[in-house]
């Protein structure tokens, strides 16, 4: 699954998810936790760079982009990787 960079790093943890609380407390009980987080913000945005964004979109394997910035769309996108294996009827 891929997202626009202001998504995948700009609203990392906007979501309530236990993963990403999990990776603030730690970022938080760093000795300097605001340039942790700029270091960590900033390792997203290399991975989530154009180039890489570009290189996986032209991959040839199966690749779903989230747009939806708001709107929680885990049932649609559980719906949509279940009709590309093959587990609906």
């Amino acid at each position: 699954m891929q997202s626009p960079l202001s998504m995948s790093v700009g609203r990392f943890f906007d979501r309530d998810d236990e993963d990403k609380k999990f990776i603030k407390e730690q970022i938080m009980k760093a000795e300097n936790p605001e340039k942790t987080m700029a270091n960590f913000l900033a390792c997203m945005a290399k991975i989530n760079s154009r180039q890489y964004y570009d290189a996986f979109s032209n991959s040839g394997f199966f690749i779903m982009e989230r747009k939806d910035t708001i709107a929680d769309t885990r049932s649609e996108t559980l719906e949509i990787l279940a009709k590309h294996f093959g587990l609906m009827d």
